[in-house]
Order: structure tokens, then C-alpha cells, then sequence
């Protein structure tokens, strides 16, 4: 796969798994707040939607490293950089 392709899918996975956290955070905050009992959305009660939240936000974080690693030449270059 080429450099290119490899970052957009990257990226990609970033930004969707980003706004899977947003809505499920969302979904945890405002529409089953803490206390809800058995209410459920979408056939999912809370404890259901924090489990889904949670491997959200690992997936998020195994993608981010990646993305990470990705750029380490450009991350060392710029941190190392000599100021003239």
C-alpha cells in the first residue's frame, strides 16, 4: 500500500472513530445520564453503551499510535531540528 493510502486510511479510521467516541459519549451524557436505571437507546442500556464507548476509545488509541509511528521521522526531525 502506498504512504499516501496508508494515511488517508488512517486518518480516516481516526476521524470515524472520533465521532463514533463523540456519539457514544453523547449518547452516555445526555440520553442515559447516570441513574437511568434499566432505560435503554437503541437496545442498549447504559452499562452496554459504556462497554462500546470503552473499545471505542481503545481502538481510537491503537489507531492514534499507529498514526504516531507513521510519522516518527518527521516527529524526531522537528523535535531535533538545530536552531540557526
Amino acid at each position: 500500500m502506498r504512504k499516501h493510502t496508508q494515511q488517508v486510511v488512517i486518518d480516516g479510521l481516526l476521524f470515524v472513530s472520533m465521532l463514533a467516541l463523540i456519539g457514544t459519549g453523547i449518547v452516555l451524557e445526555f440520553i442515559l445520564p447516570p441513574g437511568s436505571r434499566q432505560q435503554s437507546a437503541v437496545w442498549l442500556t447504559r452499562h452496554e453503551w459504556g462497554s462500546v464507548h470503552f473499545w471505542i476509545a481503545v481502538f481510537f488509541t491503537l489507531i492514534v499510535t499507529i498514526h504516531l509511528c507513521l510519522h516518527l521521522k518527521w516527529i524526531i526531525t522537528s523535535y531535533f531540528k538545530k536552531k540557526n
